[in-house]
């Protein structure tokens, strides 16, 4: 009877998820502005608050976020900055951001905002114009990137996410599913942008993936495929640099009888190859008895030697799902009480690639 509840409201949820849906537009509710961002601590297992460990991760801590801000919920990628501000992306637009007091489980500085420009006409706000779905920060520069889908292009805005200061619509995004674009982004440390598709096919097996010579915001850089693949039965909804060398990728799945899990692995720079299909292996399942939701943005922090992995989930804007903010402790390879899902990644991996040759695949 543990599991019943969970995959119930897995069934129901999975409705908005797979369904098209008709919205009837009915008497439009006052709008509710509010700035205000509660945070309610939640353990990682409910009935077993004793339960701090999945795989290589160590669970640190965990809140449900809540506005009564009728823009407020969708969270699909976030950016973590110093003493612990956090920036998450909506993927109708809107930036929520707060500084999170981990001791009084309260959002300091909260606001909610609307990105200030993007792919959407003027006057068009529907959620397709808007879905923000990968987020990266320059902390030098302060320069921002975001990954649209639907409309599928790359912006990057300028210090405090203050203006555009430059847009691309790639040619090779183009024939992406309307609904699975640029669900994550990464800026490797010589330069390279990596732009991962969630559903857009390669022929040599995976999802499409693209590397950039450079600023995927420029029009002038030039990209070239190769393919992601995924856990089997899982999408990539994001991913974050550990290192020059490796990344953490995050990863999603419904099922009627499982209901909704994820994943989190580790995969190699150097397999990120044009031409190539890169893979990544599992380190964390979160899975009922265990809190999950719809997990979609995935940070990373220092903290000392040791790595903080930051993961939130994306409502849908449906009352049946909830935003979640977890902190995990990575722990290496041999650091575990339980056994990991996979074996950790072997220490001498190469460095990342040059990626000197642009041709198409």
């Amino acid at each position: 009877m543990r599991g019943a509840m969970p995959r119930l409201l897995a069934c129901l949820s999975l409705f908005f998820f797979l369904v098209p849906v008709t919205y009837v537009r009915g008497p439009v509710p006052p709008v509710n502005e509010s700035q205000y961002i509660a945070l309610e601590p939640i353990a990682l297992d409910a009935e077993n608050p004793a339960e701090t460990r999945v795989g290589r991760l160590a669970f640190l801590g965990g809140w449900k976020i809540t506005s009564d801000n009728g823009e407020f919920g969708g969270i699909s990628s976030m950016v973590a900055l110093t003493d612990n501000r956090f920036l998450m992306l909506s993927d109708n637009g809107s930036l929520v951001g707060f500084t999170l007091d981990e001791t009084e489980n309260r959002a300091i500085r909260p606001f909610i905002a609307p990105l200030p420009d993007g792919p959407a006409k003027p006057n068009e706000h529907a959620k397709q114009n808007w879905d923000a779905e990968s987020f990266l920060h320059d902390p030098d520069t302060d320069q921002f990137w975001v990954g649209y889908e639907h409309q599928h292009s790359i912006w990057r805005y300028g210090s405090s996410l203050s203006r555009k200061e430059s847009a691309n619509f790639p040619a090779a995004m183009q024939n992406w599913p309307e609904n699975g674009g640029a669900e994550a982004m990464l800026r490797l440390p010589d330069g390279h942008f990596l732009v991962f598709s969630e559903s857009a096919e390669y022929s040599k097996g995976g999802y499409q993936a693209l590397i950039f010579s450079a600023d995927a915001s420029d029009p002038t850089s030039k990209a070239v495929a190769f393919g992601y693949k995924p856990p089997a039965g899982y999408k990539l909804t994001d991913a974050a640099l550990l290192d020059d060398r490796s990344a953490l990728m995050l990863h999603r799945r419904f099922t009627p009888l499982d209901g909704v899990s994820a994943i989190l692995s580790i995969a190699q720079v150097k397999d990120f190859e044009p031409g190539k299909v890169a893979t990544s292996v599992p380190i964390a399942t979160l899975k009922p008895p265990l809190k999950v939701d719809n997990m979609e943005a995935l940070a990373i922090t220092k903290n000392g030697d040791g790595t903080i992995v930051w993961i939130a989930s994306d409502n849908n804007f449906s009352a049946l799902q909830e935003s979640l903010l977890f902190k995990f402790r990575l722990l290496k390879g041999n650091d575990t009480h339980r056994k990991p899902d996979a074996k950790p990644q072997n220490k001498k991996a190469e460095a990342s690639p040059g990626f000197s040759t642009f041709e198409s695949d």
